[in-house]
């Protein structure tokens, strides 16, 4: 098991009070928790990380600030005091299937990168996760654009297989979802094509 995800789901529930406590809302701290485990399955598979429990609740934050600093450019109205406190529920609240669930997705997520060649795993990593474009990624693994581009293809490819093997069917890498029909499989390989023909 990737030291990683085994830290990760150890500290699971510190990781979450610890985004509460940077005021994350409660409908976003799954989010953020996923995004935290992909960032450091990623540094881990580049061999980057010392401390791993600190590491994680580093990104923790880091995520959670970047959060609040792209909400702070969206309009917010503020919630009026009702005056009944029983009435307001949490619904952003996770249930326990839910948890389960995506305890599943994150496992499941770790072993398809993991199945990944070196080459592939760091290219589609670097494109996928860190946001590099393929000219960046050809830059710092000292290959062509097109082995990036077949590196990152093969990577989507070889991951959406194995999710959709096991019950999921991924809009994106860093997204899992309930399997769905074919729609979302189409719409995240136009959405890698749209973003080659950018660069």
């Amino acid at each position: 098991m990737s030291e990683v995800l085994r830290i990760f789901l150890e500290n699971e529930r510190g990781i979450r009070r610890w985004l509460s406590r940077l005021r994350v809302a409660p409908q976003d701290i799954e989010d953020l928790l996923q995004e935290t485990f992909v960032r450091g399955f990623a540094a881990e598979i580049k061999g980057d990380i010392s401390e791993t429990r600190a590491y994680l609740f580093r990104i923790a934050k880091n995520v959670a600030l970047e959060r609040q600093r792209r909400a702070a450019y969206v309009h917010t109205e503020a919630i009026e005091d009702s005056g009944n406190q029983d009435l307001i529920l949490d619904e952003g609240q996770a249930t326990p299937e839910d948890w389960l669930d995506g305890q599943r997705k994150l496992a499941l997520f770790a072993h398809a990168l993991a199945r990944l060649s070196p080459r592939c795993r760091t290219a589609f990593i670097m494109r996928r996760m860190e946001g590099l474009n393929y000219r960046q990624i050809a830059t710092r693994m000292n290959i062509s654009v097109s082995a990036v581009e077949k590196h990152v293809a093969s990577g989507l490819l070889s991951c959406s297989i194995y999710l959709r093997e096991h019950g999921y069917q991924p809009p994106s890498p860093g997204s899992l979802s309930p399997t769905g029909d074919g729609k979302r499989k189409r719409a995240g390989v136009a959405r890698e094509l749209a973003d080659r023909r950018d660069e």
